[in-house]
């Protein structure tokens, strides 16, 4: 069931499924870096 709710693309996501949605916020998460404080 999940499989199939997250494979249906989202009105609200500009017609895009979840999981393309997770995966474009996770790769620009890892691609912002973060500051140390070292």
């Amino acid at each position: 069931i999940a499989a199939k709710l997250n494979g249906r693309p989202r009105k609200t996501l500009g017609f895009k499924t979840p999981a393309e949605v997770l995966a474009r916020l996770l790769s620009e998460h890892q691609q912002a870096g973060v500051a140390t404080t070292s």
